[in-house]
Formats: structure tokens, sequence, C-alpha cells
């Protein structure tokens, strides 16, 4: 009866022949290619010893699994629903199967819990509500077209968290999930917001090739294992505030920035927070910031809006920005360095350089155009200023600087007196 025409159902005897069958142990639990005008499956309890296979199933309305329980593996690949699947405050003892899965509506798991792997591969509809879901067995919504929000709000998954490859035409939404293995979002495009507020990754979290086209809140993130961002683009602002990570490297290379970007008061016991080759518009902020390991900024670019803000921050071991090309301002102040600071081959507009390094530093090749001021600097090891250029006369007189000092072929020397 379960494959016959849906004007020759009646829903509701339908409803109870389905629930009898599966909770038959005599029975077979597969209703492949089964078509329903709408199926209320809403607190009923799903017993079976094999999985109920609802593969390539039509609904042609909803599909409601609400406070339902299902003592078996589910499994809704390349299924078709045409209104909301609805799985809010679903109990499921073992993993879920929803690859290629397509809703009319929104697909609904609110305060689910699933003792297993939620798996979403190719998952097509106009929005994913999973806010307080918990999932045991990791969670997989990859190469996913969701028109609308992703909403994973509160969210706790044991397991890896896979969004990679996925296309989100809203916004995103992780706001204070607790997420015990890796989280993805590599390769993804958000049209709209991504809200990373208060999410908490215990393993690392990628970003990687990320085009998030809003603007990014990961204000009091943590993350434990690190972050790989590379080639990732940020259309609006990005706001790292009181950012934290335990462990694992940091990556932003080859990053774009469109909009402002701040990591004020973050916190990093990083070996590494590298941004190689990145790309920044607007003003980047690092005020009372804490990292344990190197900030490199090598071969970056700032736009002429931009300014790289570090004021009050410290950093454990090297700053390291050779080649790189500040078209905006360099604003340091009660800026601490561990050990070394190499500031070589840039070319810079307007430098405020307040540093105390307790290495070497290395200017050489390096180009100011406007005003360079050195007042407040102290370099306990070598200064270099090698073939260094400045257009206006730069008050190195107020640096202290306690090594040895190379300044051969240094030049002071105004384009308008040349």
């Amino acid at each position: 009866m379960f494959h016959t025409p849906i004007e020759d159902k009646d829903a509701d005897s339908t409803r109870v022949a389905l629930v009898e069958t599966v909770n038959d142990p005599d029975e077979p639990s597969a209703f492949v290619g089964a078509q329903f005008d709408g199926l209320d499956l809403g607190g009923e309890t799903l017993r079976s010893d094999e999985t109920i296979d609802l593969s390539g199933v039509l609904v042609q309305a909803d599909l409601d699994l609400s406070e339902a329980t299902v003592d078996a593996k589910l499994r809704l690949d390349a299924a078709s629903v045409g209104g909301t699947l609805s799985m809010r405050r679903l109990e499921a003892t073992a993993g879920i199967s929803c690859r290629h899965l397509q809703t009319g509506r929104q697909w609904v798991l609110s305060d689910a819990t699933i003792e297993g792997r939620l798996d979403a591969l190719g998952f097509s509809g106009i929005s994913f509500v999973a806010t307080d879901i918990r999932v045991t067995g990791g969670l997989s919504v990859r190469k996913a077209t969701v028109d609308g929000n992703v909403n994973l709000t509160r969210a706790a998954v044991g397991g890896p968290v896979w969004l990679s490859h996925t296309h989100v035409g809203g916004h995103f939404d992780t706001e204070g999930a607790v997420y015990t293995g890796r989280l993805t979002l590599a390769h993804c495009r958000v049209d709209g917001d991504v809200t990373l507020r208060k999410t908490t990754v215990k393993g690392r979290l990628s970003l990687e090739h990320l085009d998030a086209c809003g603007a990014v809140d990961a204000t009091r993130l943590h993350v434990a294992e690190g972050v790989d961002a590379r080639s990732s683009q940020f259309g609006g602002e990005a706001d790292f505030t009181e950012f934290t990570a335990t462990g694992g490297p940091i990556a932003f290379d080859y990053a774009r920035f469109d909009a402002a970007v701040s990591f004020d008061a973050a916190r990093v016991e990083s070996s590494q927070f590298a941004c190689r080759n990145a790309h920044f518009e607007r003003s980047v902020s690092f005020v009372r910031a804490a990292f344990a390991g190197t900030l490199t900024f090598s071969g970056a670019r700032f736009g002429p809006g931009s300014a790289l803000r570090m004021v009050g921050t410290i950093v454990g071991n090297d700053v390291v920005c050779d080649h790189a090309a500040f078209d905006g301002d360099v604003y340091w102040n009660d800026l601490r360095v561990g050990e070394n600071v190499d500031f070589s081959d840039c070319t810079v507009t307007t430098l405020e350089f307040g540093v105390a390094i307790g290495g070497r530093l290395d200017f050489a090749y390096t180009y100011v155009s406007e005003r360079a001021d050195f007042t407040d600097t102290v370099v306990h090891g070598p200064a270099r200023f090698t073939c260094a250029r400045f257009d206006t006369n730069p008050s190195l007189s107020d640096a202290a600087l306690n090594g040895d000092v190379a300044v051969y072929d240094l030049s002071v020397h105004s384009p308008e007196t040349h």
C-alpha cells in the first residue's frame, strides 16, 4: 500500500500501517520509493532491528518526526519533502542518513538528540535549523545548498562537523555551540553574516577558501587546535575580539579582508599566527592582545584606507613583516616583542613605531614615504637600517638602540627637493 498512488491512500491509515510495520520484527522496515501526501509520525515510537529505510520517498506536504523516538538507524537518502521536515525534539538511538535530501521548506532539528552520526551530504532546502541539537557521532552537511539560513546555535556535537563546499544564501549562526572535534566551513559561500560568537571548537577550525560576504562575528570564539583560514575572503567586518586559541597554528595566509578586522584582546597560545600575503583594505586592530609565538605579515598588502594598529600587545617570539606593502598607516604603540622584529623590504606611508624588542630589529631596504616616528622604541639586540629610505627625517634619535647599529646607505630625501 505504501507504493500505491497518493490519491488512493488514506493518510491516517497509511501512518498507522507504517508504524505497525516498522515495529513488527517479522516485517522488513524498507519503504524505498514510497509516496505520501503528508506523513505525520510526530510522537511515535519506531523500533526495528534493521535500518528504517525511507530512501527515495516522495512526501508532497510535510514530514513530521517531531518528538518521535527512533530506536534504529534511519535512512532518508534522496528523499523529497515538498513542505517542512520536522525532527524537533527527535530522540534517535542510532545514526541518521539524509544524503541528497530535498525539502521545499525548512528542515528543523531543534532540541533533537542523535546517538550517532547525522549525514546530510548534498542536502537542498530553504533552511537548516538545528538549535540546541545534540549529536554524538559527528555531523555532515557537505556540498549542500541552503537558500536561507543555517542555524546551529547552542549545538553540542561530538566528532567532526563538516559543512564544506556548501552554499548558504542567508546567515550562518553557531553562537554558543560546542564542538568536541573539527569544525570545517572550507570552500563555503555564505551570502549573509557568519556568527561564531562564543563558539567552542575543541578540534581544529577550518575556514579555508571560505567566502563570507557579510559580517563575521567571532567574538569570544575559542579554538583548541588552531585555525586554517588560508585563501578565505571576508566581505564585511570581521570581529575576532577576545578570540582565544590554546594550540595549533593560526593561518590567514592569502586571505582577503575588504572591511575592518579586529583581534583586540585576543589570547593566542599557538606557536604561529600568520597572515602571509594577506590583503587588507581597511583597519586591522590588535589592541591589548597576547601572542605566545610568532606574528607574521610577510608579503601582506594593506590598501590606502587601511591601518595596522598594535597597541598594548605582547608577542612572545617574533614579529615578521618583511616584503609587506602598507599604503595606509602603521601604528604600533606599547608593543612588546620577546625576540626579533623583521620590518625589512617594506613600503610604508606613515609609521608610528613604539616597540620594545628583546632581540634584533631589521629595517633594511624599507621605504617610508611620509612620517616615521621611533619614539619609545627600545631595541636590546642589533639594529639594521641598511639602505632604508625616508622622505622625512625619522626620529631615530629618540629610540634606545642598545646593540650594534648598521645604518650604511640609509637615506633621508624629501622628493620635493630632489
